[in-house]
Formats: structure tokens, sequence, C-alpha cells
């Protein structure tokens, strides 16, 4: 996920700088068992989708590069659709 996400710890033969995204199921859900708020990224850094996805780096840059050119209405959507997960 980059440099930027790199927390210097490892996990088996992974770089520090490497992570398993986890399945998005139930991410919607995730407020409601989190104090109403969103703790995203392997060390819940991120306070909300939108923040999770222009964090990514590395070889996720291109998708974040690709989320932050959507227009507002776009952006919207597609937040709506991964809440509803």
């Amino acid at each position: 996920m980059g440099p930027g996400l790199d927390d210097g710890y490892t996990e088996g033969t992974a770089k520090t700088s490497e992570w398993r995204t986890t399945p998005l199921w139930g991410l919607g859900l995730a407020p409601g068992v989190q104090g109403g708020n969103y703790y995203l990224l392997h060390d819940g850094r991120a306070h909300s989708i939108e923040q999770a996805i222009q964090m990514h780096g590395g070889e996720a840059s291109a998708s974040a590069g690709r989320f932050n050119s959507l227009s507002q209405t776009d952006r919207g959507a597609l937040v709506t659709f991964l809440k509803s997960l």
C-alpha cells in the first residue's frame, strides 16, 4: 500500500508496507459497532471511506487517482454503494 501506510511492523513474510485488503463485507455496519465512527485500514487511521481510498499508495495509487478524478456525484454513489455492503 506504499510507504505512506508503512507502519514498520512485519507479519509473516510480508514487508512492512504490504497489507492484504480485507473483504468489504459489512463495511456499512462498521460505524454501528465502532461507536458511530469508522476506523479503517490495517491500523484504524482512516476515519472515512473516502480517506481510506485516498491514503492508498503503491500498487493502489492508480485506483486512488481514479477515485479522485470522479465527479462528486460519482464519488458519492460509490461511497453509498460501499456503505451498502
